[in-house]
């Protein structure tokens, strides 16, 4: 491998818990259904802030909307951390050569003001958001769009996120999908992926000493 793609939200931040409690609490407070947090995650996959919104609104969602999201997300999001082990994989994988990029299903806003607030940031050359793509996971367009700013090609690049779109992006994109477990998604499905239990099992499969990776292998959860 070449280029290491991170999914965001539940892959490089403990995330899910507070951004899916803005959205039913948004959502609520915007005249719609009482919905759960768990609910959220199962919907959310239809892509950006304003889909989501518009998915359980039943109605076109813009601006106006979009900043009730903030009023209860962004007070939120300051203390978010990376999940343990996050920080030391991405030095790890910068010391071995590998290029970094993240492509998440969330806005550029967001993106942009959870991965300062984990202290991420600056660790990747690419960050690729839900609402710079036409179409959102499981298609490839965000991975294929990460992967050309990378200068890296679709087989030389592994994607590593926590849900089933993920691994389905990967597929679509050619390239080497990798579950991360440590996320605890629910749903995921036994398939042709690695399975990488803790952050750091990713290394010697991705960035193995001597440089040379390993051909892809299947591994079941």
């Amino acid at each position: 491998m070449r280029a290491v793609v991170f999914d965001m939200d539940g892959t490089l931040v403990d995330s899910v818990p507070t951004v899916s409690r803005a959205y039913a609490d948004a959502i609520q407070s915007l005249g719609g259904p009482p919905v759960t947090p768990d609910e959220v995650v199962a919907g959310w996959h239809v892509g950006h802030t304003e889909l989501v919104l518009a998915h359980f609104l039943g109605r076109a969602c813009g601006p106006a909307e979009v900043e009730r999201f903030h009023a209860h997300l962004d007070p939120a999001i300051a203390g978010l951390r990376p999940f343990p082990g996050i920080p030391a994989l991405l030095d790890d994988l910068t010391d071995a050569g590998l290029r970094l990029g993240v492509f998440t299903a969330a806005t550029r806003r967001v993106a942009t003001s959870m991965l300062a607030a984990a202290g991420i940031d600056m660790r990747f050359e690419v960050v690729v958001a839900g609402d710079e793509v036409d179409r959102p996971k499981p298609a490839p367009d965000g991975l294929l769009l990460a992967e050309r700013r990378l200068g890296v090609p679709a087989e030389a690049t592994a994607y590593v996120g926590d849900a089933e779109v993920d691994l389905g992006c990967a597929r679509a994109a050619g390239s080497q999908g990798v579950h991360a477990a440590w996320g605890a998604r629910s749903g995921v499905r036994v398939g042709a992926h690695l399975v990488a239990v803790r952050p750091h099992d990713l290394v010697p499969v991705l960035a193995p000493p001597g440089g040379h990776t390993v051909s892809p292998v299947i591994a079941t959860s």
